[in-house]
């Protein structure tokens, strides 16, 4: 298997076409041949700063965004829904790139002049200045859809009229001039913290993820999962939950996750009795958790810690035990799925053997060992971190073409010179095909960044953070509780149209502040991982969630169905945020092991009861009267102390002995359990 494509009951599915923001156009012909061309040349100049050295903040973002800017007009058509042409690149596309690129380059070119009149732009910088804000968000749109410039557009017209607003969220007004000098001129806009990540940390990592499964990496990772799984009920889509965390925790796009993954895992889904919409779920969630599941969690996880300044190694860190407790709870969701609906294990002559199959792959392992160790032990930079993983990959690219050629030779099968030509025509075919993948991956998170950048840029020129401060303790004059679920519901909705970078810039600019002026006791790491698990929550959310789209086609499924069931199996770990605001030892902060341990257990307990709820399952269906002890059960591990353990303990212990005597009472009246 490679990075390129794989095979579906026949049918290709090309993962050079396919982006976190869904297909991408591949025009035949010279245009087609210079947007291939212009997006090597974009990754290569990232995996060249990443060796010797970025540029300057401003010139490594500018020269960023303005390649980005300019695939997004050539990647996506005006219109996405259209199937007739859609390789077709209109004349209008080519000159919005060309004057996308312009506008942002222009700072690039001029920075040194520039420089010297922030805060006095002249007529030039204004005219770029209003272009390249326009076309972001017409980037924008045609990237993600309506609701991401929406929004952007929204909080653009807020410092125009401000003045005729009232006082709690009114202010003085602005001028053009002003705005246009603080979204564009400075460093708080366009050019911000959200941009300065994109072309930095995100592009090393997606790079890396490009890379690491052109090694053939995802192959091997399945196959292990059916190793550790496939006998158990249900054992195709747990193996799924595995696989895909595993890899989604490295490749840095869910949509590639879910096509490397799913194109094993779906199949046989369904072939051991899983509803196609089921089994399409599944992979959803499992592949867009990777989010945060440490090391290298996404995007905006280095948002984060530009945002708060702490170190992305102590970011990681803090989430590796809620991301394991999520992925657990996945993997409860699941096996009571499995279980309400009588699904069998994988037939036992597909389970490959452990031992044999982790070692025949064990250097597979190697990429992800180097890029732990320098990012968590040396605690070096993430890019140089990643910089190191990804020559590794390259490595282990260039050793198992290697090896086949030696294997070639030995048996005598294959003949030196041409052996050698045809392997490396496969190493280039590999190297330039990751490249090509991190571009078309990159072009709307850059677009996305820069459209959060524009939302933070209007926060910080019209103090908008402190009348959210505002409103947001008359909530928490009523209870803590009402102002998280109030920023948890908030950030579900926005995420019915944001991706993950917007969002979360968007939440830490106005919604985190806020909480912690509220609450200045509670640890900074916990309120920004609270909103980031909302965030990556509501991106299983239809109509959005492009990874359900891409689960569906291999599935041959309904996408919005495959989209609400991967929600579904996503709110087991619902209660889990407040769970780690209310209990930071939940993210490893001033606790001992012993605790971590006990947190850990308790965690999965409640976990499991609230999965039993949502499925309404335990053993057989579920009493209401069952599913309220169990919900009472899961709220009370958000505030765990030995006296609710108990008795959850105990509650829990009384029905499931309960359930055991119904579902023995259902055979022996020949009524079927499910």
């Amino acid at each position: 298997m490679s990075i390129e494509s794989v095979v579906m009951d026949g049918d290709e599915i090309d993962l050079s076409k396919l982006s976190d923001e869904g297909r991408v156009r591949t025009p035949p012909g010279k245009i087609g041949l210079f947007i291939f061309l212009l997006g090597i040349a974009w990754s290569s100049f990232h995996f060249y700063t990443l060796g010797f050295g970025m540029l300057t903040s401003v010139l490594q973002r500018s020269l960023h965004l303005s390649f980005g800017l300019a695939l997004c007009f050539l990647y996506f058509p005006h219109n996405r829904k259209k199937t007739e042409n859609y390789d077709s690149v209109a004349w209008y596309d080519i000159l919005l790139a060309v004057i996308g690129f312009i506008s942002i380059f222009y700072i690039f070119y001029n920075y040194r002049e520039i420089a010297t009149r922030v805060g006095a732009p002249i007529t030039a910088d204004l005219w770029m200045g209003g272009l390249a804000i326009a076309l972001i968000l017409v980037a924008a749109y045609r990237a993600f859809g309506l609701a991401l410039p929406t929004v952007a557009l929204v909080f653009l017209i807020y410092p125009f009229v401000g003045q005729y607003m009232p006082d709690l969220i009114g202010h003085r007004g602005y001028r053009v001039t002003r705005v246009i000098n603080e979204l564009y001129i400075t460093n708080s806009g366009i050019f911000g913290i959200p941009i300065g990540v994109s072309a930095t940390f995100v592009f090393a990592f997606v790079l890396f993820g490009s890379f690491f499964q052109a090694s053939g990496a995802g192959l091997y990772i399945v196959k292990i999962a059916f190793a550790l799984l496939g006998r158990f009920r249900g054992g195709p889509a747990k193996a799924s939950v595995l696989a895909s965390g595993f890899m989604g925790s490295i490749a840095g796009s869910s949509v590639a996750n879910t096509v490397v993954t799913g194109s094993i895992t779906i199949p046989t889904m369904k072939d051991t009795g899983f509803d196609a919409d089921v089994a399409g779920g599944v992979e959803t969630a499992a592949s867009t958790n990777g989010q945060f599941l440490p090391p290298v969690m996404g995007a905006a996880a280095f948002i984060m810690s530009e945002f708060t300044g702490i170190p992305y190694w102590q970011i990681a860190g803090a989430a590796l035990l809620p991301a394991l407790i999520s992925y657990a709870g996945l993997l409860g969701m699941v096996h009571l799925q499995a279980a309400k609906t009588g699904m069998k294990p994988m037939p036992k002559d597909q389970i490959p053997p452990f031992w044999s199959t982790f070692l025949l792959g064990i250097f597979y392992w190697i990429p992800i060992g180097v890029l732990v160790y320098y990012l968590m032990i040396a605690r070096m930079t993430p890019y140089a971190a990643g910089y190191f993983a990804i020559l590794t990959s390259i490595g282990l690219i260039v050793f198992k073409r290697g090896v086949r050629i030696a294997r070639g030779l030995k048996a005598g099968t294959v003949q030196l010179i041409p052996s050698l030509l045809e392997e490396g025509r496969g190493l280039w075919a590999d190297f330039i095909g990751s490249l090509d993948s991190s571009a078309k991956s990159m072009a709307g998170i850059a677009v996305a960044c820069a459209s959060a950048g524009i939302i933070v840029g209007v926060v910080t020129l019209t103090g908008m953070g402190m009348r959210v401060t505002l409103i947001f303790s008359v909530l928490a004059d009523q209870s803590l509780f009402l102002l998280l679920l109030g920023s948890a519901f908030l950030s579900i909705i926005l995420g019915l149209g944001l991706p993950t970078t917007a969002k979360y810039a968007v939440m830490a600019t106005l919604v985190a502040p806020a909480i912690l002026a509220v609450e200045p006791t509670l640890p900074v790491v916990a309120v920004h991982l609270f909103i980031l698990y909302y965030a990556i929550l509501a991106d299983d959310t239809p109509p959005v969630g492009v990874a359900a789209y891409a689960a569906a086609a291999i599935a041959r499924s309904d996408p919005i169905r495959t989209g609400l069931y991967g929600f579904k199996f996503d709110l087991g770990a619902f209660f889990l945020p407040f769970m780690f605001v209310y209990n930071p030892e939940f993210l490893m902060v001033d606790t001992t092991w012993t605790k971590i341990v006990l947190i850990g257990i308790t965690a999965l307990f409640g976990i499991y009861c609230f999965s039993a709820v949502i499925q309404q399952w335990l053993i057989v269906k579920l009493e209401w009267w069952e599913t309220a002890v169990l919900l009472a059960i899961s709220i009370a591990m958000v505030w765990p102390t030995i006296t609710t353990d108990i008795i959850s303990l105990v509650a829990f212990v009384a029905i499931y002995m309960y359930q055991r005597h119904k579902a023995k009472r259902l055979i022996r009246d020949e009524i079927p359990i499910i």
